[in-house]
């Protein structure tokens, strides 16, 4: 089954057959690609990114993306950056643009969310009339305001560790951990200490539960910390890096650049005008 609904506040798009995307593309709304099941993987501009059943990929506003691999069915919503940005305004008091980090992401919430939507989907034969457009629109808004909080974000100065609830109890007892001291200098035994589980076991059940390594975690956790320095305070760029657990500024920006897109100077620019 292959449909696409959409309305000014965004579109739906459900494919079960599709081609290889040739080129590269980028468009003025949000994007939120859900597996549905098996890997996707789409190349970004700083890596090629893959996620796996019940992850997403978030895209901002003109990111360039192009499609690799899908497996199974494609699950994609196009949200308009209005509706995402009020959201944030009315719940974050965030007043400029949200960024949304690129990497494997999951939300319960989210997963639910989609789940409504396609059995409504699957069991409903209405065109696009005017109950059809009021039940998407409220469905949008009900997903931009669920991405807030259930999102790793430029609003949001934490990740959530609820989100990966299904990845069990250890892994939990671990991020919870690397996030009560998450300046410290983590090695990869002392993570795997706190799972109680031998460090390759732990290394691969983290990264196939999470998405990312337990390192690249723990250093998205350091940027998410260092937001709110960047946005309200003067300090320098080496001192926010240094205090945030980086071993050196040039790592800090470089991780900063492949999660939001730019430096981390542009963004404390942008956010002060």
């Amino acid at each position: 089954m292959n449909k696409i609904l959409s309305t000014d506040q965004g579109l739906l798009l459900y494919k079960s057959e599709f081609e290889q995307e040739s080129l590269k593309r980028s468009d003025d709304c949000y994007k939120l690609i859900y597996s549905l099941g098996g890997e996707m993987t789409y190349q970004l501009p700083n890596q090629d990114m893959t996620f796996h059943a019940d992850q997403m990929l978030l895209l901002n506003p003109y990111d360039t993306h192009r499609q690799l691999e899908v497996a199974h069915h494609k699950f994609l919503i196009e949200l308009n950056p209005e509706i995402v940005n009020k959201s944030a305004n009315t719940l974050m008091n965030q007043t400029t643009e949200i960024l949304f980090a690129q990497m494997p992401q999951q939300s319960p919430q989210i997963s639910k969310w989609v789940a409504f939507i396609l059995d409504y989907i699957y069991t409903s034969n209405e065109e696009m009339d005017a109950g059809m457009k009021v039940f998407l629109d409220n469905s949008f808004t009900q997903l931009a305001i669920l991405l807030m909080k259930g999102s790793v974000n430029s609003s949001y100065q934490d990740v959530n560790t609820e989100a990966y609830h299904s990845a069990g109890f250890q892994i939990i007892k671990v991020l919870e951990a690397m996030k009560e001291s998450y300046t410290s200098n983590w090695t990869l035994d002392e993570m795997a200490a706190v799972a109680q589980l031998d460090k390759y076991r732990f290394s691969h059940v983290f990264k196939e539960k999470v998405g990312v390594s337990p390192f690249s975690w723990l250093q998205i956790y350091r940027i998410q910390r260092s937001l709110d320095q960047l946005e309200h305070t003067d300090a320098a760029i080496l001192q926010i890096a240094m205090e945030s657990g980086f071993s050196s500024v040039s790592m800090y920006n470089r991780l900063f650049k492949k999660l939001y897109g730019m430096t981390p100077s542009y963004f404390r620019s942008s956010r002060k005008t």
